[in-house]
């Protein structure tokens, strides 16, 4: 039955054919007691303002901000085992570095991964998921990755296809192949097997597919990062890459100059990094859990979209860096440590991300077309959901017009 929205505080967010930049990062197409109409297929129908249209189910927002579902552009959500055990070694000092390099970190995820089923890792993936969507994510990329090897990467790719096939009509999934995380120590000749073998296997059976790799000291470093990226670019696949976290590259205009669609983290970039990748068309991915839950160190967003770069921001939900999945802690903490206003945040976490992902033409703003994946927040105003704490679900969401969390209190419908 069609479903009206009114008397809200409507973010429509105008999706416009290029990711935004400089002025357009702060215009959030507010319409002040406005309302919006749910077709029976899911589809936003019409949005306006004054009286609104009849329909079969009525809510009435009461002044508070309704807005579109966020994007979530860089998780690895799909896991088994755990990394808690870790952290006392993190918070007595002991490097992310060291605990990767010593068989911990992303290693000890690989050999859990390795002894799970496709079947394991697809019920809690889809459990994440649900999760995520109950905190006002519509759409979720998830990285595969803690395979590194061609069968555990397609096992992961498929628990993830199986992930959102469970989640279908209450959050939409985007996989990429992380074929190149860390470096397998028991494989004298894991890059160029990795290289020569995984990255060929897989874009035959998944062609298309986003390829990512993760470009650090004890990760892939210099020749070998460009190898895999001109590989997987001639099979096809987009890539993406994990960059300067810890350590500066140097690399940063060598990977735009072969195409990757984005750079993400950029802890450790230099100012004339960051000018580069924003003078480039690659999106600048900041992944602020990250820095909160390691080292307190993030990209200097703010010196990127002075510069004009195309900013999004993640949640880079993880076991082990970021063990968290709501991504509205990550705008919080991109408001309190990287200099952002509100509007700026909400385009890099719901446009920019919709373009990164390449599904701005059916999710991403409120216009008639588009899919009804939408958050009616608590409050009247969004700077609550970027200044606030984490303190459960944002508000009510909805999934192509059916809520996602209908036991929220607060959010009445009326026939």
């Amino acid at each position: 039955m069609p479903l009206l929205i009114h008397d809200a505080r409507v973010l429509s967010m105008p999706m416009g054919r290029e990711p935004a930049r400089g002025a357009a990062m702060r215009e959030l197409g507010a319409i002040d007691r406005g309302w919006v109409l749910v077709g029976d297929d899911g589809l936003v129908h019409a949005v306006g303002s004054g009286t609104p249209p009849a329909a079969s189910i009525r809510i009435d927002a009461r002044g508070r901000v309704l807005m579109p579902a966020l994007i979530d552009a860089h998780t690895h959500a799909c896991w088994s085992g755990d990394r808690w055990s870790e952290w006392a070694r993190k918070r007595a000092g002991e490097p992310y570095l060291s605990i990767l390099n010593s068989g911990g970190g992303i290693m000890s995820t690989v050999r859990s991964v390795r002894a799970s089923s496709r079947d394991d890792l697809a019920r809690s993936t889809a459990l994440r998921l649900q999760r995520m969507a109950r905190l006002g994510t519509g759409t979720c990329e998830v990285k595969s990755g803690y395979g590194l090897t061609t069968e555990t990467e397609l096992r992961m790719l498929g628990a993830i296809d199986d992930a959102a096939t469970a989640c279908a009509g209450r959050i939409e999934t985007v996989a990429t192949c992380l074929a190149g995380h860390a470096i397998d120590p028991g494989c004298p000749d894991f890059t160029d097997r990795t290289i020569r073998e995984s990255l060929p296997s897989i874009a035959a059976a998944r062609p298309g597919t986003t390829m990512d790799l993760y470009i650090e000291q004890g990760a892939w470093t210099g020749d070998d990062a460009m190898r895999f990226v001109s590989a997987s670019l001639a099979l096809g696949c987009p890539v993406r890459a994990h960059v300067d976290q810890f350590t500066r590259s140097g690399l940063l205009a060598d990977l735009i100059g072969l195409g990757v669609r984005s750079v993400d983290h950029l802890e450790a970039s230099s100012a004339s990094d960051l000018a580069t990748v924003a003078h480039s068309g690659a999106f600048a991915v900041a992944l602020p859990a990250t820095g909160f839950a390691l080292d307190m160190r993030f990209m200097d967003a703010r010196r990127l979209l002075d510069e004009g770069g195309t900013l999004v921001i993640a949640s880079n939900a993880n076991p082990g860096s970021a063990p968290g999945l709501g991504l509205p802690f990550a705008m919080q903490l991109a408001a309190r440590f990287m200099g952002l206003t509100s509007a700026e945040i909400l385009r890099a976490t719901i446009t920019n991300a919709a373009h990164l992902l390449g599904v701005a033409g059916h999710v991403g703003s409120i216009e008639p077309g588009k899919r009804a994946d939408l958050m009616l927040l608590h409050d009247a105003n969004e700077d609550a959901l970027v200044h606030g704490l984490p303190s459960g679900a944002p508000g009510l969401v909805l999934h192509a017009g059916r809520a996602v969390n209908p036991d929220e209190p607060g959010f009445e419908a009326t026939p």
